[in-house]
């Protein structure tokens, strides 16, 4: 089976060759669920609310899209047109998940606002509970349940990721509704993208090919190899399954 996908997927064959077809497939094509949800947090939380909003208010700096959502890695010929598509993918979801992380920090450092624009910035967050704990619902149980389960990839939780947060501060220039406001979107989005740097980690661990100034790279790229690498990647994802520091647990 997994010389068969190997042709389809050498990337997809090397998982197989150590965990088995039926972890990989499950894990695998579970990652496109995560699709949905991150288009519906780029338009509501990233471009109204932080773009629209918030920065505005906060006077935080312009976060540009196509600074941090690289597509190119289909350029690399050696790769099939599944892995190919694959890379698609962990381009995306990482490149939206790192330029949310950069918002919020920006809303994070910012002095605290008069008490008039409070005023303002307050209704809006509460509308967006419930908006939060639907994407939060969708993305940590598919990331946790049916990527982390099959794939043997670590989970972060709730608590780990508040302590990490509390530890530094995380906002300590608000205070009240909008520092636990921000808390919790932090948390949320820091442990999902912890899910999607194990992810890329494993599935397309190869360097963008853009190199302009002001783009923006998670730093678990710094692990990745370069396009003339291929072989040498696919040796590791076949024996230890990632570039991570986070290796599978099976």
């Amino acid at each position: 089976m997994a010389k068969q996908f190997s042709l389809l997927s050498p990337i997809f064959g090397s998982h197989v060759s150590r965990i088995g077809f039926i972890r990989v497939l499950v894990g695998g094509f579970s990652m496109y669920m995560c699709v949905p949800p991150l288009i519906i947090v780029y338009f509501t939380v990233s471009l109204f609310l932080y773009q629209v909003v918030l920065r505005p208010i906060f006077g935080t700096r312009i976060i540009h899209w196509a600074d941090f959502v690289i597509i190119d890695r289909h350029r690399i010929e050696e790769l099939s047109w599944f892995d190919k598509l694959n890379c698609q993918f962990c381009g995306y979801a990482n490149g939206i998940c790192t330029m949310i992380n950069v918002e919020i920090d920006e809303v994070a450092k910012m002095n605290k606002i008069s008490f008039a624009k409070k005023l303002i910035v307050i209704p809006i967050m509460i509308a967006y509970l419930p908006l939060l704990v639907f994407v939060e619902f969708c993305l940590h149980f598919i990331y946790d349940v049916m990527v982390a389960t099959p794939l043997g990839m670590h989970r972060v939780s709730w608590l780990q990721a508040s302590k990490i947060l509390k530890k530094e501060d995380y906002a300590k220039n608000h205070s009240g509704f909008i520092k636990w406001w921000i808390r919790v979107v932090k948390n949320a989005v820091l442990r999902f993208d912890t899910g999607l740097e194990q992810i890329e980690s494993s599935w397309c661990p190869l360097n963008h090919f853009e190199k302009r100034k002001g783009v923006v790279y998670p730093r678990h790229h710094e692990k990745f190899f370069g396009p003339d690498q291929i072989e040498e990647m696919l040796k590791v994802l076949q024996t230890v399954g990632t570039v991570s520091d986070r290796v599978p647990k099976y």
